[in-house]
C-alpha cells in the first residue's frame, strides 16, 4: 500500500484571490499614484499627464471584463498583460510599451504588500460602469 504524501494537492484545487476591501484599494490606487497612467471615469483623480501619452489603459468598466486573478497577474507581471494586449488589440496605440517592447508599468513587487495588492484588485473589480466588449 502506497502512503499518500501530506503535500498532495486537493483534487480540483484552484488558486483564487481572497476578497479585499475596495475602499482600501482605492487608497492604494491613490498612494501608488496609479492615476498618473490609468484613467478612471467618474473619479476625481488628477488626469494622466499629457506628455506621457497614452501610457496605461483606461480602467473604467474593466472590473466587469476580467477575473480578479487577471488584475493580480497584471500587477505582479505587467508584461503578461502587455503580451495579451499586443496579440488581441493589434491596431491599438501601444503607448504602454517601452522602446524594448516591454510594459512601461513598473513592478510593485518590492513595495506593495500582499494586502495592498488584494485590496487594489478589489477596487479594480468594482470598476464596472462603462464596460465595453472586446
Amino acid at each position: 500500500m502506497k502512503r499518500q504524501s501530506r503535500l498532495a494537492m486537493p483534487k480540483g484545487w484552484r488558486f483564487t484571490i481572497s476578497a479585499g476591501d475596495h475602499h482600501a484599494g482605492r487608497q492604494v490606487f491613490v498612494d501608488f499614484e496609479c492615476y498618473k497612467c490609468h484613467e478612471v471615469a467618474g473619479e476625481d483623480f488628477p488626469a494622466p499627464r499629457v506628455e506621457q501619452g497614452n501610457v496605461g489603459p483606461a480602467l473604467s468598466g474593466m472590473g466587469a471584463m476580467h477575473p480578479a486573478e487577471y488584475f493580480l497577474e497584471t500587477m505582479i507581471d505587467p508584461n503578461a498583460s502587455a503580451a495579451w494586449r499586443i496579440k488581441h488589440h493589434k491596431d491599438e496605440d501601444k503607448g504602454y510599451l517601452g522602446a524594448d517592447g516591454t510594459s512601461k508599468m513598473p513592478s510593485y513587487n518590492d513595495t506593495m504588500t500582499t494586502q495592498q495588492l488584494i485590496d487594489l484588485v478589489a477596487y479594480l473589480k468594482g470598476l464596472t460602469a462603462g464596460a465595453h466588449q472586446h
